[in-house]
């Protein structure tokens, strides 16, 4: 009997593999703890954006220079940017209606000051989504660990008085970067031990 090829279980073991170098976690935690400063505290509107622009160039040049010279490249099948950007407005607006009802009935809608206090419930339910989303390509659990702490810290940060409307969100990023930037980095050391400089590499410099 011819065994049957699970297509499912090898993607899933492709991207996991593809993700054992922990520089997803490390880069993402890094652009984290940067947008957590207190000097971009009055560009939070941006910060997002920026962050995730540098993301994916910053993610590729250190996979360039370190995974792949000794695990070799795979190209994946990767999700559509417009999907991905969609998704995140979707999930933006269910969000802001959800907290325009309860503004509207426990609150005061007209407070600009009041919906900046819940960015970090938005934050944390954006970066949640994603976590889950990558569960679903890896066989690996410490996605869904990351979900669950993204939600959590959104919902508590955004629940807390703080003299500064923005501190919540700032600290929100800085829970997130604090936890992402150590996992990665304890991975990538890992990693390289795992997987040596090729000895062409070694010999020519």
């Amino acid at each position: 009997m011819e065994q049957q090829v699970d297509l499912k279980k090898i993607e899933q073991k492709a991207f996991s593999q593809s993700q054992q170098d922990g520089l997803m976690e490390f880069v993402m935690g890094i652009c984290l703890l940067a947008m957590s400063t207190r000097l971009l505290s009055r560009v939070l509107i941006g910060m997002f954006p920026i962050a995730i622009i540098l993301f994916g160039p910053a993610l590729n040049a250190m996979r360039k220079r370190f995974t792949y010279p000794r695990t070799g490249y795979v190209k994946l099948i990767e999700d559509k940017t417009k999907d991905a950007i969609a998704g995140i407005a979707l999930v933006t607006l269910i969000i802001i209606a959800v907290l325009a009802v309860a503004f509207i009935f426990f609150a005061d809608v007209r407070d600009f000051g009041l919906w900046i206090k819940w960015v970090p419930l938005w934050a944390g339910v954006v970066l949640a989504i994603m976590f889950v989303s990558l569960a679903a390509k890896s066989p690996t659990t410490r996605y869904y660990i990351f979900a669950l702490y993204s939600l959590v810290a959104g919902f508590v940060l955004s629940l807390l008085q703080f003299a500064e409307v923005e501190t919540g969100t700032l600290l929100y990023f800085l829970a997130m970067g604090a936890l992402l930037a150590p996992f990665g980095l304890v991975l990538f050391m890992q990693f390289l031990r795992k997987y040596p400089k090729p000895a062409e590499e070694l010999t020519n410099g």
